[in-house]
């Protein structure tokens, strides 16, 4: 075919919207191989590009584009690339050209050969010819692009251009509103500014951009790829912000913007001049400062909005920190108020009013004041000089002169945020030396004024001032810092009748401990300890101090590992009373558990872990339980719960050496029928050996032995901790078999048992067995649960039937340590999909064909223990089968079982309402109304607020015509419930009561 039926049949197709990709093909194929030049396309073109018809003109210019996007640069000679681009330059006058004239410029442009004065040609025509605004959003996308990329491939064209460069650009952005564009053109904005002398043009530029500030507009939530409103706004910022030339125009429209009673403009006004701050003369803000300085007063002291007040605060500090002086003046930072009338310094705006408010006989907005201070004091270390020198002299003297317990708090709180500028060594003000007799005197706890609730705010505040002198770098010696540490450890410890002052003594030892952790292990510490050896302290008193450490040892990494030891040892020494050995060693989990778990965790601290705390604890536990010694269940899974916390963490061959130690003292004990006093102590040996890898290798000679002589164990021990520890290491061992072969074999270990005479051994067996293999989704697992099954079904005289039936909630419900996800075991994607699929039909046709009463129930119990632990997608798939039977589980189950039946009816109301509308009126109301009824023992408080919440989402999903036969009910019913005797229900009811009242009006 030649070039012109070619470029006939091309043409034809844009006409018809068809497929041009093969002809594309072939057009460009033949220019690459020489068969064909640019200048035959070109003239084959002829009759289009140069028709009186438009649309004809605008299809070859249309081919002429997508051969050149289409073909490798390389087949563009550099003649022939001149040529073109003067062509398409003469083609910018005609509108309907231009979209495809600079489609095609954009890939004459990333050649090599094309040069500075092709550019500045085809600029300068654009800037003339076309007006940009008047095209679609992907026009004029194409040319906030074409401008970007010239800028990155042909900067020294763009220099040459200077002016008439920054003009044209203006000139096009003048009117833009699509966010896409808007966002390419303001971050272009920058990279002229770095190659072009904005200087006799930033008006006009600035004029441009501004317009668009405070820049909002509505994202679109579905679109992933959509511009989101803040990187519109920040690359604004960046635009406004690129060039000292904008300055002193920004700062005064800014200031202006910063009155605005929308927030989100406040704040975005505020940021700006934060960024503008690094890059704007100082002279472009002193103009401004007092108007500034008197908004974000303002807006501090209303507090309408939190995000509002940050921003204006950081913005005082940041135009603070560009205007102030490198150093004080001669006359000294007195100077700077001294004679205000005649010569008003930038810091005067803010020390006036400041001044005013303290020396006034009512302090007003103290908070606001002291904000607005330590703000200005941390912008320099002039600044923070000047008004430290200012404010302390009024402060501590007035505070020797006035009694009033208001005042004299809000005088120290206004001292406080000074004080809080200082903490930095750069900017300490050298009139703290001198004052340093007044601070302490004005801070030494006064024993006069009792820590009760009317005065307990002025206990904290002085306890806020004590930790800011110790933070104060080299203003107290050592043994002033431990005095003040002793203080601070007071007021955490003793027992305070406004329990916030015991809060605020803990958060500020938080605090000094991640800033001084030798001074917190040194003095705090041992007293935290004493207090807790005590003879008889309080329950309270211990679970505050517990608490207080376990806060202090996760926020401070330096004091963690001395503070477990001290833990451990108080556990293990007996000095601490029988009655709280739980809470403590609960206290030394918790942080175990808080501190692996965080990001800042690693394998070497794990171990440190393992070895200076958790291992000695679990020996102190072996040996204690071996001795004869009592120790609870609780404090026993605590110390479980901590070596899972600790050993999931470490690497597998770590782990594997580990293990050896913990076989020796405890595998005889797991191994044996026989009763041993070490019993108690084998949830250790069970959490330790779940929460190995995969890949650890057990110091065992034969797997398949060893999980034979554990299930061979749990059908014989009549203990239950012994049982429960053999068959949670049996099904971490399965589960996380690898070898599909292996877990099978291993698995048989366990279905050989099957046909023995039932007992609670064995169908607790089955249960175990069931988890670990239907977690990992090995059809194996699922013969235990058909056996499960048949207890329930085809025995109904056997006594296990319930248990069998209860035990679902082991196959999919969570556990500490044994097949968990925190332990490493093995969860298949699709694993509870397959088994919804399963085990529904079974137990909706157990149910139908049954017309025992006991099996129908110990269904509905599996059928609830089902669903509580479905995912919400999965759950969703056939519900229209289960809600019959949900009903059902209502009426003839009690507790949890029936709070969760309950809750999956909620959830089916609220995702697919239409499923139970014929049911709600007639069914499904009347059961959850006599959920509501205290007087039925089996409903329990979860059952009465899970059927509350049912009836509180009701009137959002139905009509009132298609329940308002049974309005009147429900309401008598709330009205019984609003007199519920828990708080939490009576709350629920009140919500309920509300909406049905409301109903239908």
């Amino acid at each position: 075919m030649d070039v012109q039926r070619l470029v006939d049949a091309y043409v034809i197709g844009l006409g018809d919207d068809s497929d041009n990709s093969s002809l594309l093909q072939t057009l460009s194929q033949r220019i690459v191989s020489g068969d064909m030049s640019l200048l035959e396309l070109v003239q084959a073109l002829g009759p289009y590009l140069a028709s009186e018809e438009a649309s004809r003109r605008s299809r070859g210019i249309h081919v002429l584009s997508d051969v050149l996007n289409d073909i490798p640069q390389d087949a563009i000679p550099a003649q022939a690339a001149a040529k073109l681009t003067e062509f398409f330059c003469a083609r910018l006058s005609d509108a309907t050209c231009v979209p495809r004239v600079l489609t095609s410029i954009g890939a004459l442009l990333r050649l090599p050969s094309f040069t500075d004065q092709l550019t500045i040609g085809f600029l300068n025509e654009l800037f003339k010819e076309v007006h940009v605004q008047s095209f679609q959003h992907s026009t004029r996308s194409t040319a906030y692009q074409l401008l970007d990329l010239a800028i990155q491939r042909r900067s020294d064209a763009i220099k040459s251009m200077g002016d008439n460069f920054v003009l044209g650009f203006a000139q096009m952005l003048d009117g833009e509103k699509d966010p896409r564009s808007l966002i390419v053109a303001f971050q272009t904005i920058p990279k002229i500014v770095d190659l072009v002398d904005v200087k006799n043009n930033a008006e006009d530029l600035f004029d441009v951009i501004f317009c668009y500030f405070p820049i909002t507009f509505k994202h679109r939530d579905n679109d992933p790829s959509a511009i989101t409103p803040e990187s519109l706004k920040f690359a604004l910022r960046t635009a406004l912000t690129c060039t000292p030339y904008f300055g002193s125009l920004a700062v005064k429209q800014l200031a202006n913007k910063t009155s605005a009673t929308s927030a989100s403009a406040k704040i975005d006004a505020f940021e700006t001049l934060v960024a503008g701050t690094r890059v704007y003369s100082p002279d472009d803000f002193r103009p401004e400062l007092e108007l500034l300085v008197e908004q974000i007063r303002e807006d501090v002291v209303m507090a309408a909005n939190d995000s509002v007040v940050d921003a204006a605060l950081d913005a005082l500090e940041a135009i603070y920190g560009v205007i102030s002086p490198t150093a004080p003046s001669e006359s000294g930072s007195a100077g700077q108020i001294s004679d205000m009338a005649e010569n008003t310094s930038p810091l005067d705006y803010v020390l006036k009013e400041a001044i005013f408010q303290l020396t006034a006989d009512e302090i007003k907005n103290s908070d606001q004041t002291g904000k607005i201070l330590r703000a200005v004091a941390r912008s320099s270390a002039y600044n923070c000089s000047v008004v430290s020198d200012a404010v302390l002299p009024i402060v501590t003297e007035r505070l020797d002169t006035t009694e009033a317990l208001t005042v004299r708090r809000e005088l120290m709180d206004v001292l406080n945020y000074v004080l809080s500028a200082n903490c930095d060594a750069s900017r300490k003000a050298e009139c703290l030396e001198t004052e340093k007799a007044n601070l302490l005197n004005i801070y030494r706890p006064e024993a006069s004024i009792p820590v009760d609730n009317e005065h307990g705010f002025l206990h904290i505040v002085r306890l806020k001032g004590i930790t800011l002198l110790i933070l104060l770098p080299g203003f107290l010696d050592r043994n002033e810092t431990a005095v003040a540490l002793q203080t601070l450890a007071r007021a955490a410890i003793e027992r305070n009748v406004d329990e916030n002052v015991n809060k605020e003594g803990t958060h500020l030892l938080v605090q000094l401990a991640q800033s001084s952790p030798e001074d917190i292990k040194s003095t705090v510490l041992p007293m935290f300890f004493d207090a807790l050896r005590e003879e008889t302290p309080s329950v309270n008193k211990v679970s505050r101090l517990l608490n207080a450490l376990g806060a202090i040892g996760v926020a401070a990494s330096n004091v963690l590992l001395a503070l477990l030891q001290d833990l451990v040892s108080l556990v293990v020494s007996g000095d601490l009373a029988q009655a709280h050995l739980s809470s403590a060693v609960a206290t030394i989990r918790k942080i175990v558990e808080a501190v692996t778990t965080s990001s800042n965790s690693s394998a070497l601290l794990c171990q440190e872990i393992l070895v200076l705390a958790v291992a000695p604890l679990a020996d102190w536990t072996v040996e204690t339980a071996g001795s004869g010694k009592q120790l609870s269940d609780q404090l026993i899974s605590e110390v479980a719960k901590a070596i899972v916390a600790v050993f999931s963490k470490l690497d597998p061959d770590v782990q594997a050496e580990k293990l050896k130690p913990l076989f020796e003292k405890l595998f005889p004990t797991i191994s044996s029928p026989s009763e041993s006093k070490l019993v108690p102590a084998l949830p250790l040996f069970s959490a330790a050996v779940c929460s190995c890898w995969p890949q650890t290798v057990l110091p065992v000679d034969n797997l398949v032995a060893f999980i034979d002589g554990l299930v061979a164990v749990a059908l014989a021990t009549t203990n239950n901790v012994h049982r429960n520890a053999c068959l949670e290491t049996m099904a971490a061992v399965i589960n996380k078999t690898k070898s599909p072969a292996a877990r099978t074999e291993l698995a048989n270990v366990v279905l050989k048992h099957s046909s023995d005479s039932d007992s609670e051994s064995l169908v607790l067996l089955h249960h175990w067995a069931a988890r670990a293999l239907v977690s990992c989704n090995d059809s194996t697992g699922y013969r235990c649960i058909r056996w499960l099954v048949a207890r329930i079904t085809e025995e109904e005289d056997s006594p296990y039937a319930r248990l069998a039936a209860d035990g679902f909630s082991i196959i999919l419900g969570t556990h500490s340590w044994a097949v968990s996800p925190a332990t490493h075991g093995v969860f298949k994607l699709l694993a509870k999909q397959r088994f919804y699929t399963t085990v529904l039909p079974e137990i909706t046709h157990g149910f139908s064909g049954s017309t025992s009463d006991s099996v129908k129930t110990n269904l509905l119990v599996v059928l609830t223990n089902v669903v509580q632990h479905m995912p919400k997608n999965v759950l969703m798939s056939g519900i229209e089968a289960i809600v019959p039977l949900l009903m059902s589980a209502v009426r003839l189950t009690d507790g949890d079982l029936k709070a969760a039946s309950i809750r999956t009816i909620t959830m089916i109301i609220l995702e697919t309402p239409e499923t139970v509308k014929p049911d709600i009126a007639s069914a499904i109301i009347p059961l959850l109304l006599a959920a509501t009824a205290a007087t039925d023992s089996s409903n329990t408080i979860e059952v009465r607020r899970a059927a509350l919440g049912a009836l509180t989402l009701i009137p959002e999903k139905y009509a009132y015509t298609s329940i308002h036969t049974v309005a009147k009910d429900v309401v008598r019913a709330l009205v019984k419930s609003r007199d519920d005797r828990k708080r939490l229900v009576r709350n629920d009811a009140v919500k309920a009561y509300n909406k049905w009242l409301s109903f239908g009006t």
